[in-house]
C-alpha cells in the first residue's frame, strides 16, 4: 500500500513552517534590534526652539516679557546654563541689541541633577522655558521688529552626546498700542483689576528664577511645609544667639528696667516687655517687607558678576565689623535724636522704646541685620520677608521678655565676659559664609569648595578648636573647642576632596594631556593608550593586532563615563592587552581631524563616545557608540581577530 499524505498530517507540516518561520522573524528581529544598541543611531533633531512674547504689540518706552521655549527630545538632555562640570558645554542664550529694542533679565529655569557613575550633574530636559524681557525705545516708531537670538546647546543620552551647537532663531516684536495677552499657559493669567482694566502677571512674578534662589527658599522647596519652620526657626534661633552678643547682652536690664521699671509685677512686667519686644518686632518685619517688595529685581542683578562682588564686599565689610576691626552703627546725631524721645512708664512707652531700639540697631547687631535683608532680597515673598524679620526679632527680644517677666531671672543667667566676644565672632564667620554663598554663582564649584574648605579650618583655629581646656573649664569653652573641631573636619574634608577628585593642577590642564585626554582611574592595571593614529595603525598591522579606537571630546560627559565604568574594569583591561589601543580626539564636529576620521572610517554622524573594533587586517568589524556595559565590551572584543 503506498503512503498518502493526509490532509491533518499536511496541517501538522504547514503549521510548524509557519511556526519556524516566525520564529526565525523573531529571532531576527531580535537579532537586529540587540545590534542596533551597538550601531550608530540615525542623526534627528533633538533639541526644537520656539520663541514667544507676552503681548501681541508693546507701546513705544515700554517693557514686555519674552521668553525662548526649548523642547528636549525625551530620553535626551542638555547640560544646564551652570553646569557642575568645567570641562561641560553650558546653555547660553545670546541677544542682539538693537536701537529700537534691548533684551535684558535672561533667566534660566531650574535644572534637573542626574547622576552618572556617581557624579551629579545638572542639566535641563523635556520644555525649558528661558526668560527674558524686551525693552521698546521711547523713540521707536510702530512696526515689526526682529530680534535675533541664538541658543547653543550639548545634547546628550545615557549613553552618547552630540557636539555642541549654536542655533539661530529669530523673535518678532510688534511696537504699537492695543496689543493683547500672547501665552498665558507661559507668561501668568490675566486678572481683572478694582477698576475694570486688565492687570497682567509677569514673568518673574509667575515663575522666580530658581538659580538665584536663597537657601531660605531651597528650604521650603525642598521640604514644603515643614521648610517655613525650618526657615524661621533658623530665624529665631540666630536671633537668640546674637541678644548674647557684647554689644545687647550686658544692655538688657538697663533697658527692662527702663520701660518696666525697678519694682514691678509679673503682670505688669509681662505686659510691657511684651509690647516693646512686639513693636521691635514689627518694625523689623516692616524692614523685610520694604526689602522684598523692592526684591523681585534682585534674582536678575544677581546674574551681574559686578553686582555679586559689590554685595560680597559688603558681606565682608560687616564680617570684619564683627571681628572688631571697626564699628557700624547709626550716626551718633540720629540716635540723640531718637533717645531724646524715650519715654517709659506705660504700653505707649514700651512701644515707643521697642521702635527706637528696631532704628537705633547696635553695632553688633546692625551688620547680621542688614546682612538678613540682603539675603531675604533674594526670595522677594513680602510675607515671608516680613516673617523671617519678626522672627529674628522676636528670638533678639526673648531675654528681654523673660527678665521683664521675671526680675529673678538676671542671676541664671551667665554673667557678661569675654564669651560674648566669641559670639560675635563666630556670627563674623557666618557672614563670611554668606558672602561665599553669593560668590559661588560666578566661579567654579571647585574654588568655592577650596575656599569653603580654607574658611571652615580658619575659624576653627582662631573659633577655639585647638584650645587647651582645664578642668576649669565648664560648658561654653567645651562647646567653643566642639564646633571648632568640627569645622576642622569639615573643612579638611571638602579640601582632601578636591585634592583626590581634581589633583593637584588644574582639571582643564590635565584634560589637555594628550596621553589620557580623560580623567584616570584608580585601577591597578591601565590601558596604555596611544594617540597617534596613522602610526598606530601602521604598528598593528605589522604586529598582527587588532585595533581598538575610542574617540572623545573634553566636553563629553559620557566619554568620562566609559573611560570610568568600562575601560577600567579589569577583563576589559585583560581583553585589551591583544588589541593595539588608540584614543582620538575629536574635539567639534567642523574640524578638519573629525571630517577626515569620520571619511576615513565611514562614520554618518559626529557623535561621542564612538569606539571602532578593527582586525588585525585594519578591517572595521563593529561601531560601538555610547556607554558600553563592560560585558558587552568584552563580548564584542572576542570576536575580533
Amino acid at each position: 500500500m503506498k503512503n498518502r499524505i493526509r490532509p491533518e498530517n499536511t496541517n501538522r507540516f504547514l503549521t510548524a513552517f509557519l511556526l519556524m518561520i516566525l520564529a526565525f522573524s523573531f529571532a531576527g528581529q531580535a537579532w537586529s534590534t540587540g545590534l542596533q544598541t551597538f550601531e550608530m543611531s540615525e542623526e534627528v533633531d533633538l533639541v526644537h526652539m520656539a520663541p514667544v512674547i507676552s503681548r501681541s504689540a508693546v507701546e513705544p518706552g515700554n517693557t514686555c516679557d519674552a521668553a525662548l521655549k526649548v523642547t528636549v527630545s525625551p530620553g535626551w538632555h542638555i547640560n544646564s546654563d551652570r553646569p557642575l562640570q568645567d570641562y561641560l558645554i553650558p546653555a547660553n542664550l545670546e541677544i542682539d541689541t538693537l536701537s529700537e529694542l534691548i533684551p535684558q533679565d535672561i533667566q534660566f529655569p531650574a535644572a534637573s541633577d542626574i547622576d552618572l557613575l556617581g557624579e551629579k550633574m545638572a542639566v535641563f530636559d523635556g520644555d525649558v522655558i528661558i526668560r527674558f524681557s524686551v525693552s521698546t525705545s521711547p523713540e521707536a516708531t510702530s512696526g515689526d521688529y526682529i530680534l535675533p537670538l541664538r541658543f547653543t546647546y550639548q545634547a546628550c543620552n545615557d549613553r552618547e552626546c552630540r557636539a555642541p551647537q549654536t542655533e539661530a532663531v529669530d523673535l518678532m516684536v510688534t511696537v504699537g498700542s492695543g496689543g493683547r495677552i500672547l501665552s498665558p499657559d507661559i507668561f501668568g493669567q490675566v486678572e481683572n483689576n478694582i477698576t475694570g482694566g486688565e492687570e497682567y502677571l509677569t514673568a518673574n512674578e509667575v515663575q522666580k528664577n530658581p538659580e538665584t534662589e536663597s537657601t531660605l527658599e531651597s528650604l521650603i522647596r525642598n521640604f514644603g511645609f515643614w521648610g517655613y519652620f525650618l526657615a524661621l526657626g533658623l530665624a529665631y534661633l540666630t536671633g537668640v544667639l546674637l541678644s548674647f552678643s557684647p554689644c545687647t547682652y550686658p544692655m538688657i536690664p538697663i533697658t527692662v528696667s527702663v520701660f518696666a521699671g525697678q519694682n514691678r509685677s509679673l503682670g505688669r512686667g509681662f505686659i510691657l516687655s511684651l509690647f516693646y519686644v512686639g513693636s521691635m518686632a514689627i518694625m523689623y518685619g516692616l524692614m523685610g517687607l520694604i526689602v522684598s517688595l523692592v526684591g523681585g529685581v534682585f534674582g536678575a542683578w544677581l546674574a551681574s558678576p559686578p553686582v555679586v562682588i559689590g554685595i560680597v564686599a559688603v558681606f565682608v565689610i560687616f564680617a570684619l565689623s564683627m571681628f572688631g576691626l571697626f564699628e557700624l552703627q547709626v550716626p551718633s546725631s540720629l540716635r540723640q535724636r531718637l533717645g531724646a524721645r524715650q519715654t517709659g512708664g506705660g504700653v505707649g512707652g514700651s512701644i515707643v522704646l521697642g521702635i527706637i531700639a528696631a532704628l537705633v540697631v547696635s553695632p553688633c547687631v546692625g551688620p547680621f541685620v542688614a546682612g538678613i535683608l540682603l539675603y531675604i532680597a533674594t526670595y522677594g515673598s513680602p510675607v515671608f520677608g516680613f516673617l523671617v524679620l519678626f522672627i529674628f526679632a522676636i528670638g533678639l527680644g526673648t531675654l528681654y521678655l523673660i527678665i521683664g517677666t521675671f526680675s529673678s531671672a538676671i542671676s541664671a543667667l551667665p554673667g557678661a565676659g569675654m564669651w560674648m566676644e566669641s559670639v560675635k565672632k563666630f556670627f563674623g564667620f557666618v557672614l563670611l559664609v554668606m558672602a561665599l554663598y553669593f560668590l559661588r554663582t560666578i566661579i567654579s564649584g571647585e574654588i568655592y569648595t577650596i575656599l569653603m574648605g580654607l574658611l571652615l579650618i580658619v575659624y576653627s583655629v582662631f573659633g577655639g578648636g585647638f584650645d587647651r581646656l582645664g578642668s576649669e573649664d565648664k560648658f561654653l569653652p567645651r562647646l567653643k573647642k566642639l564646633l571648632g573641631l568640627l569645622a576642622f573636619i569639615f573643612g579638611l574634608y571638602l579640601l582632601l576632596g578636591v585634592m583626590i577628585n581634581h589633583g593637584f593642577m588644574s582639571s582643564k590642564l590635565s584634560d589637555r594631556i594628550p596621553s589620557s585626554g580623560i580623567a584616570h582611574t584608580n585601577s591597578e592595571k591601565s590601558i596604555d593608550w596611544r594617540t597617534d593614529l596613522e602610526s598606530g595603525l601602521v604598528r598593528a598591522r605589522e604586529e598582527g593586532r587588532p585595533v581598538l579606537i575610542d574617540t572623545w571630546a573634553t566636553w563629553c560627559a559620557n566619554c568620562r563615563v566609559l573611560d570610568k565604568k568600562t575601560f577600567a574594569h579589569p577583563a576589559v583591561v585583560t581583553e585589551m592587552e591583544r588589541f593595539y589601543p588608540l584614543r582620538i580626539q575629536l574635539e567639534t564636529a567642523g574640524s578638519d581631524i573629525s571630517r577626515e576620521f569620520m571619511d576615513r572610517f565611514g562614520l554618518k554622524h559626529y557623535s561621542l563616545p564612538t569606539v571602532l573594533l578593527l582586525d588585525s587586517g585594519g578591517n572595521i568589524k563593529r561601531t560601538l557608540q555610547g556607554v558600553v556595559e563592560p560585558e558587552d565590551m568584552v563580548a564584542e572584543m572576542r570576536k575580533i581577530r
